[in-house]
């Protein structure tokens, strides 16, 4: 393989006629750009250029052979041309999974037309995973919209948080009036949640572990869970089946609030740092879809609620 810097060197020289003016343009010293020659002369094995004190000229056999180098930096510039443009170019298709559509749908359907729009070249693959994503064996350009354990499980990961919350605890008001409004942790044992299904357990209700969250520690209590699934369950409680666990900044959540379909229970006790992040692979190099795909809805979080 013949090294691009060599056969640029090697034009410079002919085209010059001198190995000083040639070292000036390309930044480099006379002797640099002499080895340069030498040792692609030595590889070869035949002379480029006649030297003389007055004049420094090509061989018959440097003339062809700078005919085929010319033709290889040519295809260099083009290539180089073409990177420099794909670099900038926010473009291709990108992949982002979720674990819910509320969280599209909070976060990132009401500005996608704005975006797509700024972005008319690039595609977008929007997932869903309610489970526990494998990032080894579905693979996406960004994970949007989980918790914390995805960055502990997968170290290799980069972060950006996107939500701190409270996690509350919701009911219908039909379902509080039959099985009673819980008070205290040991009143909630009495009761039944709606179980997320990929949760480990099901069936568990999450809450901070002291009462006005004075120590901002995450606990639980496990209760009977009548029914579990991996959706629906602003559904399903209004309905009345159980407690749930939501964000506080949940939508849809909200609106159910603001219908009286929904209510807040034992506030005192819900646990106030929830956190959810965006995950994308570490690159030295990051991806120009990527990196817009993150700076665009990040700079939107303040609309968000």
């Amino acid at each position: 393989m013949f090294k691009t810097e060599s056969l640029l060197a090697m034009k410079k020289v002919a085209e010059y006629q001198s190995f000083t003016k040639a070292a000036h343009f390309l930044g480099q010293t006379p002797m640099a750009v002499s080895k340069q020659i030498s040792t692609l002369e030595a590889r070869l094995n035949q002379p480029l250029f006649e030297r003389t004190t007055r004049r420094v000229r090509l061989t018959e056999f440097g003339s062809s052979f700078l005919a085929h180098a010319e033709q290889i930096l040519q295809q260099h510039e083009l290539l180089d041309n073409w990177l420099d443009e794909d670099i900038k170019q926010v473009s291709g298709t990108l992949k982002i999974v979720a674990q819910s559509v509320e969280v599209y749908q909070s976060t990132v359907y009401p500005w996608l037309a704005e975006f797509i729009e700024r972005y008319p070249e690039l595609e977008l693959q929007l997932d869903i995973d309610k489970g526990v994503i494998d990032i080894e064996a579905n693979h996406h350009d960004i994970y949007w919209g989980v918790g914390a354990y995805l960055g502990k499980l997968k170290q290799g990961l980069r972060s950006r948080l996107l939500i701190q919350s409270q996690y509350g605890i919701y009911a219908s008001p039909n379902y509080l009036k039959k099985q009673g409004i819980p008070k205290t942790i040991e009143d909630l044992k009495k009761h039944q949640v709606i179980g997320y299904l990929h949760n480990q357990p099901s069936n568990i209700l999450l809450t901070n572990k002291t009462e006005e969250g004075q120590a901002n520690e995450m606990g639980y209590v496990i209760l009977e869970a009548k029914v579990k699934a991996v959706s629906g369950l602003i559904d399903l409680a209004v309905a009345g089946l159980g407690l749930i666990n939501l964000a506080a900044e949940e939508q849809a959540l909200i609106q159910a609030i603001a219908e009286n379909k929904l209510v807040p229970v034992m506030e005192t006790h819900w646990w106030n740092n929830a956190s959810v992040y965006l995950y994308y692979h570490q690159v030295k190099y990051q991806q120009a879809k990527v990196r817009a795909f993150i700076d665009f809805f990040i700079d939107k979080r303040e609309e968000w609620r």
